[in-house]
């Protein structure tokens, strides 16, 4: 079987040079050359039979080292080898405390190339027998999920779509940790009322050393089940926290939490930059008119130039959707471009405006609201398809489940009182069209001899129908110049009939006017 390669260099014609090497050596398949730390770190996820990735030293994005950390954190069985202009003593220290399994020079001979990459592939698929004996390259390995939110410009609701998106992972029983990136206007406790004197800034110095004791005095324990990291109270700290301390802090929340919850604001830092990088989500608040979203776009392009996203790597949610606005979800997802999720999330101004002063998100009373978050929640993939996001849990499921049972009953009561109303209906009806049948056949019949008597009613009996006029239920009598029938109304059950019946008179007109003496 070949040694699967990936190839992560930025010069094109240093990169032509390698694949030229790299292609003759034996059993070697190269299976990408990226030009971006971004892009190496995603083909690498998408290929679980990868062996070896070749590194340069001065690939764009991520540094060597991060990338090597970033890559050696999520794929621990994957060997990685720098490839250098000097493989100096100190490069090759470094690229060893990073992960990586070996330094080659710039220009390698294809002797060094086997052999450095043959071993790399060696202890590769050892560990990877190792960790699975399938050989499936999946690892058993826990590794939670970031997810990013940032806003395309200020005021689009990320903070409370950030902690209703944490409470909804919440609910479905995931371990979850909101972190606090929006590092000079963060405002996170506001939303949870909380008070916590340790923020992001107080782990800048163990960054690298991070444990669960110092994790533990950093982060704040909500008691609705989240974890949280503040952002600094003073915003000129956001200075305090840069990116490679950004990157640590968020990798090891990563392999403790199942879902991070990023927190990004709307103005970008460099740190939250790596948060944008790092994400397996990238979420992005907009509300439905042409400034926002013309917002969203400049952002994206500016996220493609610095090389930390791509454009079709994120997913737009648009907030404060209504009917009555006039940028519609179909019309905005044409202007952006750019792919966007199916749920939007309700203007519901009242229901969260008093959430968020009370610092109860869990108050908000919105079913459409709720129904939203736990939309979006599953679209991005951070709760099951059946829960999260809304009030009701699976126990809940069930109470409503028994109630609707209970209804049943009442349910079909009502259908059997509005089927004796019909009937009563019909029953009026046919005791009016036999009143007047009847009169129309005395005054050419009359009444007077047992024949014509018999041929009235049965002309009368003959505009109803069979269960109606049967002789015990139907009543035709004659008095005072008016023909009178009575029907008795049938119940819902079949073959029985209620006590009571609906009679009518039609007067009797001979012809010429007169009436009976």
């Amino acid at each position: 079987m070949s040694v699967r390669v990936l190839m992560g260099v930025s010069g094109g014609g240093l990169a032509a040079s390698l694949r030229t090497q790299v292609d003759e050596l034996t059993d070697v398949e190269i299976v990408g050359v990226e030009t971006s730390s971004a892009d190496v770190v995603t083909a690498a996820s998408q290929d679980h039979l990868l062996d070896v990735v070749l590194v340069h030293q001065d690939i764009d994005g991520l540094s060597a080292m991060d990338l090597i950390r970033e890559l050696a954190m999520r794929h621990p069985h994957l060997a990685m080898i720098v490839i250098a202009e000097d493989a100096s003593a100190e490069i090759y220290r470094s690229a060893m405390e990073a992960g990586a399994r070996g330094v080659v020079s710039g220009e390698p001979t294809q002797a060094e190339l086997q052999s450095r990459i043959g071993s790399a592939a060696e202890w590769s698929r050892t560990m990877r027998r190792h960790f699975d004996p399938a050989s499936t390259g999946v690892m058993p390995t826990r590794m939670g999920t970031i997810v990013a939110l940032c806003g395309a410009k200020g005021g689009t609701g990320t903070t409370t779509l950030a902690v209703q998106a944490a409470l909804a992972a919440v609910a479905d029983k995931k371990q979850v940790c909101i972190v606090d990136m929006d590092l000079q206007k963060g405002d996170v406790p506001s939303y949870l009322d909380i008070t916590h004197r340790r923020s992001i800034v107080d782990l800048v110095a163990t960054a690298s050393e991070l444990d669960g004791v110092i994790l533990g005095e950093a982060l704040y324990v909500h008691r609705d089940g989240p974890h949280v990291l503040m952002a600094p109270a003073e915003g000129e700290q956001a200075e305090d926290v840069p990116a490679r301390a950004a990157r640590q802090i968020l990798s090891g929340l990563r392999g403790r939490y199942d879902v991070v919850i990023v927190d990004c604001g709307a103005y970008m830092t460099e740190a939250g930059a790596v948060a944008i990088e790092l994400a397996d989500t990238v979420l992005v608040t907009a509300t439905p008119d042409l400034p926002c979203l013309r917002a969203v776009q400049r952002l994206s392009k500016m996220w493609e130039r610095l090389q930390v996203r791509k454009g079709d790597d994120l997913s737009v949610v648009l907030v404060r959707a209504d009917r009555k606005n006039e940028v519609q979800p179909d019309f905005a997802r044409k202007i952006l471009g750019l792919p966007m999720l199916k749920t939007t999330v309700p203007a519901c101004f009242r229901s969260v405006e008093e959430a968020a002063n009370t610092g109860t998100p869990k108050s908000v009373e919105s079913g459409d609201y709720r129904k939203a978050i736990s939309g979006v929640v599953r679209e991005i993939g951070i709760v099951s398809g059946d829960g999260g996001g809304g009030r009701r849990g699976r126990g809940d499921r069930g109470v409503a489940i028994t109630e609707f049972v209970v209804l049943i009953p009442f349910l079909g009561l009502l259908l059997l009182l509005v089927w004796q109303a019909i009937l009563v209906g019909l029953t009026s009806m046919y005791s009016s069209h036999a009143a007047g049948e009847g009169a129309r056949a005395v005054a050419v019949l009359g009444y007077d001899t047992p024949q014509a008597r018999a041929e009235v009613e049965r002309r009368a009996v003959a505009r109803v129908s069979d269960q109606w006029g049967d002789k015990d239920h139907f009543h035709l009598s004659v008095t005072d110049g008016y023909v009178k029938v009575t029907v008795d109304t049938p119940a819902v059950l079949p073959g029985m009939h209620s006590p009571w019946g609906i009679s009518t008179r039609s007067k009797i007109v001979y012809e010429g006017g007169e009436d009976m003496p």
